[in-house]
């Protein structure tokens, strides 16, 4: 449910009630369109009112999370506290059923008198404002986005001139329309509307998604053409209207939030006992709350998003740089062994040296090992045997530099092998603790730079933890560090330990009692779940089918200097397990 007309009301509903001679602490301004005020409410606890002019994200309600505020307050910020900071808060009032909040705010001006100042704020979008005027003369002194002329030709936004209202819609006002002006308002849409759409255009501070909320809770279809309709259904919608108007004037309402596929989706302000929707739906004590809740978790997810959309191309650019490093690695490593041959020409001038004498050019043998004929070019300047010693030390300097060649490999595949566990990690991270974990790992493994001093973490995140049908608990880790602490820390000896076969993913421990001495005793419904979670937490996640490699955590361990959540294990088993079966909840 968008911020429209129906949320606005039931929020200043409750900020009138609550907020009512409300002291104002501190102004703050956390965004370059948003401003926080402290407030103290008499016999209450200090709140934080937010207002945001963001295009996407415009609304006003109490919030509980603390922003970061600049060390340099901006101009707005900074004349709002002259004018605004120790006043008290008089009224908030929505402007009829528009998107608009009036904030009367009585405070000391210059001369020790009190003084009404009027916060203006309006939720529209990308034309979305907040403007502080002189009441009286209803001059602007300062606005958080100013325009003139050369941008709107309607106002002008700025210190000095006269505040105007943002332009009619020509909707009607839901709270003074008659059933008569609404049907015809109504018959005047597009024939080819929809109920909901017509209901929308007809109708001020009401979006969309209200619109269909407000059919369907009238039981009418949302998507029947209007030209189809007719008295039966414009006054079912009507009343539903005005239900919903009253339900939210006499604090009779719920607040839901919904969600679909365990993702959150909209927030709903209706009647109590709204019709189904499908989903889970959680009712919260408020319509401050709820909506706090609503746009918190829904900007969270944005930017862990964008979090996680930044490191993933930082260390796709880390692993793109190691993928062709493996390729020239590769190219190298055939060169060398190219140059075995010159043990065995060695060996061949060395066993038939009484054959040929100093002065030859080429020599023609019989290869010892495939019986082919070889042509061995000599320097005519030495002797047999002496060419023979030439040949071993080019061998050897080669036999040399392709050892060195494969460790430099093996620390190269490590490294590949870590950075795409990483990526699961990051893929798979549901919130920014998560992902800040992530993060000081790959700053401790000089992935990334530091910027500055993180913040410590004041609780590390744990592992999932399922419960299997058979009741016993499966560990999932989160990240690599945090799979190094489940599996070498918290894990037991007579633990099972999981791990997707040579695929990038997490560890799975299953926590078995001392009794279960033997895999034959590891209940099959238990392996199978707990496989399936290895697959699910693993880079094959989208696969159908994933090998499964499992033993007991006594058979894991960790080789030096291997980075983090990197094992070897042995006396293992393996199991193929589907990770879209990973179906059980976890705890």
């Amino acid at each position: 449910m968008p911020f429209d007309g129906m949320a606005i009301r039931a929020v200043c509903q409750e900020l009138d009630r609550d907020l009512n001679n409300a002291r104002i602490d501190k102004i703050h301004q956390p965004e370059k369109d948003e401003i926080v005020f402290l407030i103290r409410a008499p016999g209450s606890k200090p709140r934080r009112l937010l207002i945001s002019a963001n295009p996407r994200w415009a609304r006003i309600h109490c919030c509980e999370q603390r922003k970061e505020n600049p060390s340099n307050p901006p101009a707005f910020c900074m004349l709002l506290r002259k004018y605004l900071e120790g006043g008290k808060i008089k009224a908030i009032k929505q402007v009829d059923f528009e998107r608009i909040v009036h904030i009367y705010i009585e405070a000391l001006d210059e001369f020790r008198e009190w003084k009404t100042k009027l916060l203006v704020c309006e939720f529209m979008g990308r034309h979305s404002n907040i403007i502080l005027i002189n009441p009286e003369t209803q001059i602007i002194l300062d606005a958080i986005k100013k325009y003139g002329s050369d941008l709107s030709s309607y106002r002008e936004v700025l210190p000095g001139k006269n505040y105007i209202s943002p332009p009619d819609q020509g909707k009607m006002n839901p709270l003074s329309c008659s059933f008569s002006d609404f049907v015809q308002l109504m018959w005047q849409q597009e024939v080819d509307s929809t109920l909901a759409s017509a209901l929308f255009k007809a109708l001020s501070g009401i979006s969309p998604f209200s619109a269909g909320e407000i059919c369907q809770a009238a039981g009418i279809n949302p998507d029947v053409p209007v030209e189809e309709c007719g008295e039966f259904e414009f006054s079912s919608i009507f009343k539903q209207v005005q239900k919903t108007i009253a339900a939210i004037d006499y604090g009779q309402f719920e607040t839901r939030l919904l969600y679909k596929n365990n993702q959150l989706w909209e927030f709903v302000i209706s009647p109590p006992s709204p019709p189904a929707l499908g989903g889970k739906s959680i009712i919260y004590p408020s319509a401050n709350s709820g909506i706090d809740t609503y746009y918190q978790q829904r900007l969270d997810k944005i930017r862990l998003d964008s979090s996680k959309t930044n490191i993933t191309r930082t260390i796709k650019s880390v692993l793109d740089k190691a993928y062709r490093k493996r390729f020239m690695q590769e190219g190298d490593k055939s060169k060398a062994l190219e140059n075995e041959k010159y043990k065995t020409w060695g060996e061949l001038l060395t066993s038939y040296a009484h054959q040929f004498q100093k002065g030859d050019t080429v020599a023609q043998l019989e290869d010892f090992y495939s019986g082919e004929t070889v042509n061995i070019n000599l320097d005519p300047r030495y002797t047999p045997i002496q060419n023979a010693q030439k040949y071993f030390k080019i061998y050897n300097k080669s036999r040399s530099a392709l050892k060195h060649l494969e460790n430099l490999m093996a620390r190269n595949q490590q490294d590949i092998d870590y950075l795409e566990s990483v990526l699961v990690a990051i893929k798979q991270a549901e919130s920014m603790s998560e992902l800040d974990e992530i993060i000081e790992e790959l700053e401790k493994e000089d992935y990334l730079k530091e910027h500055g001093k993180r913040k410590k973490q004041q609780q590390r995140s744990e592992p999932r933890t399922f419960i299997s049908s058979d009741g016993l608990e499966i560990m999932v880790g989160r990240n690599n560090r945090q799979n190094d602490v489940l599996t070498l820390k918290q894990a037991r000896g007579h633990d099972l330990w999981l791990h997707a076969k040579d695929i990038p993913g997490t560890h799975v421990i299953i926590k078995l009692p001392p009794s279960l001495t033997s895999i034959n005793d590891v209940p099959d419904k238990s392996l199978e779940e707990a496989a399936n979670l290895a697959a699910h937490f693993s880079k094959a996640q989208e696969s159908s089918k994933v090998p499964v490699d499992y033993t007991f955590r006594a058979n894991v361990r960790k080789p030096g200097g291997a980075r983090p959540g990197m094992v070897i294990y042995d006396n293992y088993w393996t199991i193929m397990a589907d990770p879209h079966e990973a179906r059980i909840s976890e705890e």
